[in-house]
């Protein structure tokens, strides 16, 4: 039965609720909501952006969200429909939406996991008590990328290539990330004999996202390119292993930075396509996919603690088991308390959390995250030849 497992989803959300609780009670102000561990950039930018004036504004170029298109949308939206008035309770008003919408997405994200592949192959669980995700669901709006992302998973897996081709290129312009499940669709797509499904996959990836970006390139095209624009002009984020130099006082230039990133994303992409074409049997989607997103992650210019988030379905739809899950948690629940401490500090040199602690919290997190890249390779490659 799923309705028990469907009653989980709450779990995560009040878990993240009752982490939120000092700021929902003192606001997200100053420095405290790092010592109190309840920062929040959902919440933050709603206020530092004007997102409070609604979805007009963003529209308008007056609402500087980092986000990419969708979900920059979705949050203006949320935030505009606010009370308005008291900054702190707009504030409110935004994350206890987002707490609904993120029972709704955990609810359908485990549907898809249990539906994919044969009947109990999968355990949906892993979505709905995830503590990943009770970290990070109201740290900002990721999921909705998540969701998208995960959805076409399910649809491909379930033989919907123009849905799944409508979902991934949906998630595209919500996260950036679902453009490289596209590079493994294809991929399973040639294994497994279903070359004709790629041009439906195609159309229903490019129509999709030309009913988002064309209207935007005529009105605002910004609003399109600011987060890839931000991105490429970056330098090292917290979480990135590349932030081990600055922390060292040599932090690498935005170039450079920009060079390796692009690198990490060629070498996943390759790793993606051994492990589909080059594995014994076919392997699960899930498994390529988390090949391809941790390898990512852990070369990429930065990797805040929200974006963990993307690997919590892919977790289930690999197949691991719960003892890699828990381990993965853990470095994750570690770094979690490391980054909001060294934060916290910056500003009072006294109290900060050394930056040596937190480059081996980060380092922690980064190895766990590689461990679990490895065992959904050894997964895939030497497990039952039923396949997803």
């Amino acid at each position: 039965m799923f309705a028990p497992v469907a009653l989980l989803a709450a779990l995560p959300v009040l878990a993240s609720l009752w982490k939120q609780a000092p700021c929902l009670d003192r606001g997200w102000g100053g420095q405290e909501p790092f010592w109190r561990f309840c920062y929040s950039d959902l919440a933050v930018s709603t206020q530092t952006t004007g997102a409070f004036r609604g979805l007009t504004a963003w529209l308008g170029g007056e609402v500087p969200l980092d986000h990419p298109p969708l979900t920059a949308a979705l949050v203006s939206t949320v935030a505009g429909l606010g009370p308005g008035g008291d900054p702190v309770v707009t504030q409110r008003w935004v994350l206890g939406v987002w707490a609904l919408l993120s029972v709704a997405a955990l609810v359908l994200i485990a549907w898809w996991v249990r539906d994919v592949g044969p009947r109990g192959a999968l355990d949906a669980r892993h979505v709905v008590l995830a503590p990943v995700a009770a970290l990070t669901l109201l740290l900002s709006p990721d999921l909705l990328g998540v969701t998208l992302a995960t959805g076409g998973l399910w649809a491909w897996s379930r033989r919907h290539p123009a849905l799944a081709g409508s979902l991934l290129g949906a998630g595209l312009l919500a996260r950036t990330y679902p453009g490289l499940l596209l590079v493994v669709v294809a991929a399973m797509a040639w294994r497994t004999g279903r070359e004709r499904d790629l041009v439906r996959v195609a159309a229903g990836a490019v129509t999709t996202a030309a009913v988002v970006a064309v209207p935007l390139l005529l009105l605002r095209p910004e609003l399109l390119t600011r987060s890839w624009g931000l991105w490429a002009d970056s330098l090292a984020g917290l979480g990135s292993v590349w932030y081990v130099p600055t922390l060292a006082g040599s932090p690498w230039p935005a170039g450079v930075l920009t060079a390796v990133a692009v690198l990490g994303v060629v070498v996943a992409v390759g790793l993606g396509a051994l492990l589909v074409l080059g594995s014994p049997s076919v392997p699960r989607i899930g498994a390529a996919a988390l090949v391809v997103v941790a390898v990512v992650l852990v070369s990429g210019k930065s990797f805040p603690v929200q974006a963990s988030l993307w690997l919590v379905p892919l977790v289930a739809l690999a197949g691991l088991r719960w003892r890699d899950h828990l381990v993965w948690a853990l470095a994750e629940a570690v770094h979690f308390v490391a980054v909001w401490l060294y934060l916290g500090g910056l500003a009072d040199p006294d109290r900060s959390l050394p930056a040596g602690w937190y480059a081996l919290a980060l380092l922690g997190r980064v190895g766990a995250v590689t461990h679990l890249a490895v065992r959904a390779w050894q997964t895939a490659t030497r497990e039952d030849p039923r396949r997803i």
